[in-house]
């Protein structure tokens, strides 16, 4: 891994921490912070050369088994955003709230190179272990960052530039971080600019798709300011309960409407709406235009109705060739249709399936599990 010389380095710490750098960037103060609390809390080393602390496979896999609601929302989010960055050598990770690595998307032939920087599995990004980085930033501020090369705190990492953003819950709780790192890029940090606003967008589909599954029990209105986007880009979540009660919004909608810091609270003391008309079955098939009590703005919305949870079948083992459908969304059959034409592509040999899908392995059995994907041979 490539990083300038430890002593030149060590100097540029200080050098930032006392304020004696010229032009230092957008983020000089949130960096100078960390640097602090690294060297002073932490009693970290700048000099230092080695990776950061990977957990072993029981540890992984035990945080990946709590953190299954999680990485479920995630869907293709991942993969996505690698196929818009890999060209340009980025691999994207996802970390959860104590900053351990829990899901990933590289090439196949970049791994190795990916995995001696410490842009793994199991790999830990927190500020008290690792210092100044993408991850443990967000972790501590809340806010997009971009860590680019001797932004970062230890020598090891000044090669690496990271581009990291939050992800919150339904509550405000942060959940995790999406990160995009690349091994090489331009010296430049403004070159970083297009891959930041590419995380966030991404960093905010997760929090979505992890809103939708946490309120898959109520109607939620999936809303916009726009009508022809109401549809196909829904920039506002509202979970209503069977009560016609608001009990959560998701950050663009607690932001653009007033009346919603507080929940639960009453539709029709935030709609000039009956809570009846969301519930009406045509409702789901139609557009909804909603006037706002407090400003008299209009939102346009279609309502998606509640999923109804269904007994859990015994000795029933669903197949790639008759699958049970109706509790999936259309991403996630559109998902289910992917894998399957992959393992088939593959004869069914998932490291192989997992390299053309562009996920790790351990990715491609959880979300087999989960859409009951089952080989042939197993049938």
């Amino acid at each position: 891994m490539p990083y300038v010389r430890q002593t030149s380095h060590i100097d540029r710490v200080r050098d930032l921490i006392a304020g004696r750098i010229v032009n230092p960037g957008a983020d000089a103060a949130r960096l100078a912070s960390s640097y602090r609390r690294s060297l002073n809390d932490y009693r970290l080393d700048p000099a230092s050369t080695t990776g950061p602390r990977i957990l072993s496979g029981a540890e992984l896999r035990a945080i990946q088994q709590a953190e299954e609601g999680f990485l479920r929302s995630t869907g293709d989010c991942l993969p996505r955003l690698h196929v818009m960055v890999r060209e340009a050598g980025y691999c994207v990770i996802l970390a959860n709230a104590h900053g351990v690595t829990i899901d990933y998307a590289v090439d196949q032939d970049q791994r190795k190179q990916f995995r001696k920087a410490g842009l793994y599995l199991g790999s830990c990004w927190s500020e008290d272990e690792e210092g100044t980085c993408g991850v443990a930033s967000v972790l501590l501020d809340h806010e997009a960052i971009t860590v680019h090369k001797t932004d970062h705190f230890r020598a090891a990492f000044t090669g690496l530039t990271c581009s990291a953003a939050p992800i919150f819950s339904p509550h405000g709780d942060l959940i995790g971080v999406l990160d995009a790192s690349a091994l090489a890029s331009p010296d430049a940090r403004d070159s970083q600019r297009l891959v930041k606003q590419l995380v966030r967008q991404s960093a905010t589909l997760i929090e979505d798709g992890y809103f939708i599954k946490s309120y898959s029990h109520c109607s939620i209105l999936l809303a916009h300011r726009n009508r022809h986007f109401a549809e196909v880009q829904p920039e506002m979540l509202i979970a209503v309960d069977a009560q016609g009660s608001i009990v959560a919004a998701n950050r663009c909608a607690r932001q653009a409407i007033e009346g919603l810091a507080c929940l639960p609270r009453p539709v029709a003391e935030v709609f000039d709406l009956r809570p009846e008309r969301l519930f009406d079955a045509r409702a789901s098939h139609h557009l909804l235009s909603l006037r706002l009590v407090a400003s008299g703005a209009w939102l346009h919305a279609r309502v998606r109705a509640p999923i109804r949870s269904t007994p859990a079948r015994v000795s029933i083992r669903p197949t790639p060739t008759a699958p049970v459908t109706e509790n999936y969304s259309e991403q996630e059959l559109a998902e289910r249709t992917r894998i399957i034409n992959a393992m088939s592509a593959t004869k069914w040999r998932p490291l192989q399936a997992a390299a053309m899908l562009g996920i790790s392995r351990a990715t491609l059995y959880r979300r087999m599990k989960y859409l009951h994907i089952v080989p042939p041979h197993r049938q």
